[in-house]
């Protein structure tokens, strides 16, 4: 943090302060109200670019999120509710942190079956928010979420929407996650969902096929270039050999010529 930071978040916490001072005795409920806004909008100022503390309260909430996943009744609904708070904290510190947005919504959800509300809980609510918040950091990313509580809902149409926004943002767990999740259940069943999981095998095979036939290819081009190269090769050698040869082959057809025109001088001298 540069020094210039550091003074202008001081000012602003100074200025936070006295505005929730000045809330505490306003007897106007809407300007008590703004004042108490602007005071929160510069503590989120003081708490924002601090990558460590929000790495370590996202941390902190991932903790406490699987441990609660190993409690029990109260225990865990307390270690739920607990990393929620630092998952909401997080979020303060870093907007745009994917995890705690999204863990948050599983932790509501966990709560959710663990106390056997009902479909239309408002804990379901929080989760849902949690979710659409995870899409709007990154396209698609909270989408199998939201399937999960369309299913609870039992609203098809609206859970197999997701699933196929969440596979086209690369965002599908894998078929047995998909099979065996709890929150699915209602849905898993249906012949919607058993012809969207065809598709998806289907797809597979077409892209396993694509990669096959893609390497295939490129394994061939290499074979190709290697004959193409060692052509290339023997050709060069061939073409370098060739006067060494011509000059050899030349030397012997002078030595041949020469001889019997010395024997001919000979005859004739004698």
């Amino acid at each position: 943090m540069s020094i210039f930071t550091s003074i202008k978040k001081k000012a602003t916490l100074i200025a936070a302060t006295k505005q929730i001072k000045k809330a505490r005795k306003e007897t106007d409920k809407n300007k008590a109200d703004a004042l108490y806004k602007s005071a929160y909008e510069g503590f989120e100022f003081i708490l924002s670019d601090n990558e460590m503390l929000a790495d370590a309260l996202y941390q902190w909430g991932f903790g406490l999120l699987h441990q609660a996943k190993l409690a029990q009744d109260q225990q865990a609904i307390d270690l739920y509710e607990e990393a929620i708070s630092k998952y909401t904290f997080c979020l303060i510190v870093e907007p745009f942190c994917l995890g705690a947005a999204l863990e948050s919504g599983v932790a509501y959800m966990d709560i959710a079956r663990l106390t056997a509300v009902s479909a239309g809980d408002d804990l379901y609510k929080r989760a849902k928010k949690c979710f659409d918040r995870a899409g709007e950091i990154q396209k698609g990313s909270g989408e199998y979420n939201l399937a999960c509580l369309h299913s609870i809902k039992g609203n098809q149409a609206a859970c197999l929407a997701s699933l196929r926004t969440a596979r086209d943002f690369a965002h599908l767990p894998d078929d047995s996650d998909i099979l065996n999740d709890p929150d699915m259940q209602n849905t898993v069943k249906t012949a919607e969902f058993i012809a969207f999981m065809a598709e998806i095998e289907q797809e597979k095979a077409a892209i396993e096929k694509a990669e096959a036939e893609k390497k295939q290819a490129k394994a061939e081009a290499k074979l190709r270039a290697g004959g193409a190269s060692n052509i290339g090769n023997n050709s060069v050698e061939k073409t370098e050999s060739t006067p060494a040869v011509n000059a050899e082959m030349k030397k012997t057809e002078s030595e041949a010529d020469a001889k019997p025109a010395k024997d001919d001088n000979k005859d004739a001298s004698s």
